[in-house]
């Protein structure tokens, strides 16, 4: 059983996704590769699904261009079950805000992402 409060698990959380963040984690598939779950899945603003392999390849490559660096901001975690919870957020790089959802599973231990989907917002 999970002993983290709502809050601490939250504050996890969204620790782990900033990871997905940073170009350092990115460039590296051991490190990206720790932080997605065996049959992790993306839905793509493209409206194409990605799979754990595509992605993590995908990332990487993208690490080597320079970019802005992505600012992200007003996470909410909602809780669906002991070992699986739900953190919504939004980021915004130049001028594009993106709403993004993703699913963490708990699996011997550790909080991975098992799902995450970015919708391009209008405004």
């Amino acid at each position: 059983m999970d002993d983290l409060s709502e809050n601490d698990l939250a504050a996890h959380l969204r620790t782990l996704e900033e990871r997905l963040h940073d170009p350092k984690v990115r460039g590296s598939a051991f490190l990206t590769g720790e932080l997605l779950d065996e049959d992790f899945t993306e839905f793509g603003s493209s409206g194409q699904a990605y799979g754990r392999a595509d992605t993590i390849a995908a990332l990487v490559a993208e690490a080597g261009q320079a970019g802005p660096p992505v600012r992200s901001e007003s996470y909410r975690l909602k809780r669906l079950s002991e070992t699986v919870a739900l953190l919504t957020y939004e980021t915004a790089a130049e001028n594009r805000r993106v709403l993004r959802s993703s699913i963490w599973r708990r699996t011997n231990g550790y909080w991975r992402m098992a799902f995450h989907q970015g919708t391009p917002t209008k405004g």
